[in-house]
C-alpha cells in the first residue's frame, strides 16, 4: 500500500481524495511572534483554522498540501494542533520560499539539502512531523543566485531513507 506522510503520519494515497495543493494553514513573519507575542492569538487562529477545515471538509475536501516554509514562518507545532482538530488530512512541506534568509546564501548546497532531507526523514524539529514535499519557489525577480542555490539543494539526488 503507497502512503504519504501528513501531520499525524502516513497515510494510505487512497484516502487522500480530493486535494488541495496549494495552501497555508497560517503564515508567519519569522520573528514577529518571537519579539511581539502580544501579536499573536494562538487560540484564535486555531479555531478559526478549525472552522475553515470544516468547511473545506463539507465541500468535499479531503487533504491539503500546506506550502508554508520556514521562511513563510512555519510553525509546526500549530499546524499539528490545527491537523488535530481537523478532519481534512495536511500534507506538510520543507523548502523555501522565493525570500530565503540569510542562513541559505551563507551555508553550502550540501549544508542546506541536508535540512530538506532531516525534515522528510526524521521531522521537523522535535515534532516527528515529516515533510512530504520540498518546496522551492521564484517569483518576478526571477532564478536569484540565492534562489538557484536553493533550486540546486532541493534537487540534490541523496538516499532519502
Amino acid at each position: 500500500m503507497a502512503t504519504v506522510e501528513t501531520a499525524l503520519g502516513p497515510v494510505a494515497t487512497t484516502e487522500l481524495g480530493p486535494t488541495l495543493m496549494h495552501e497555508h494553514v497560517v503564515t508567519r513573519s519569522p520573528g514577529v511572534q518571537e519579539n511581539w507575542p502580544h501579536l499573536w492569538d494562538r487560540n484564535g487562529i486555531l479555531a478559526i483554522a478549525e472552522q475553515k477545515m470544516a468547511d473545506l471538509y463539507s465541500r468535499g475536501i479531503r487533504s491539503l498540501v500546506d506550502l508554508t516554509t520556514v521562511d513563510l514562518g512555519r510553525d509546526i507545532d500549530l499546524i499539528l494542533g490545527v491537523a488535530r482538530r481537523a478532519r481534512v488530512h495536511i500534507i506538510v512541506a520543507t523548502g523555501v520560499w522565493w525570500m530565503p534568509q540569510r542562513y541559505f546564501s551563507v551555508h553550502g548546497v550540501d549544508a542546506v539539502a541536508d535540512l530538506f532531507i532531516r525534515d522528510i526523514t526524521q521531522g521537523i524539529g522535535t515534532s516527528g512531523v515529516k515533510a512530504a514535499i520540498i518546496k522551492c519557489a521564484t517569483d518576478t525577480a526571477g532564478v536569484t543566485p540565492v534562489i538557484d542555490n536553493v533550486s540546486r539543494r532541493s534537487s540534490r539526488r541523496r538516499a532519502w531513507t
